[in-house]
């Protein structure tokens, strides 16, 4: 199975001079959890989760209102072809620890978004399927390790 037969394509999005606000009430009026931020040129930048907008609120001590898209610490965005299959997706969706991948094309445009939701409704009656989104939330659930650095203590030999 095929990424364009299970992905959503009416995606809405917001652009790098929009703020968290706006991404917020992307989200409401979607029902997401994600949102990704375009260029002018409708190149993806990156994308904000509703994680995102709670810690950047919370850390800056600011209103939403107040934090634009494009002062957000985008990571390379994690993305996929309409092309690609589903079981590569799930891979890739298991191996970054994420529920949503865009989709772009081959000039880096949004042409949608492919979720874990999206393959289990349209595709998990399948039970090849079914058995990778059972290991991908898996992958997903386990927490990751949190390292911090050792202070090295110095004498004043």
């Amino acid at each position: 199975m095929k990424v364009f037969e299970v992905m959503t394509i009416d995606v809405a999005f917001c652009g790098l001079e929009d703020n968290l606000t706006r991404a917020a009430e992307i989200m409401w009026e979607k029902d997401c959890g994600i949102v990704p931020v375009v260029t002018a040129e409708k190149h993806l930048a990156g994308v904000i989760t509703d994680r995102d907008i709670c810690i950047a609120a919370a850390t800056r001590n600011c209103p939403t209102s107040s934090i634009k898209a494009r002062e957000m610490n985008f990571r390379p965005p994690l993305v996929c072809a309409m092309e690609d299959d589903v079981k590569d997706v799930l891979r890739r969706m298991r191996k970054y620890k994420v529920k949503r991948l865009c989709v772009t094309n081959q000039d880096n445009e949004l042409l949608g978004l492919i979720s874990l939701t999206d393959i289990l409704l349209k595709a998990g009656e399948k039970k090849s399927v079914r058995k990778l989104i059972f290991s991908t939330l898996t992958a997903i659930a386990k927490p990751a390790p949190i390292v911090l650095e050792e202070k090295s203590e110095t004498t004043g030999d």
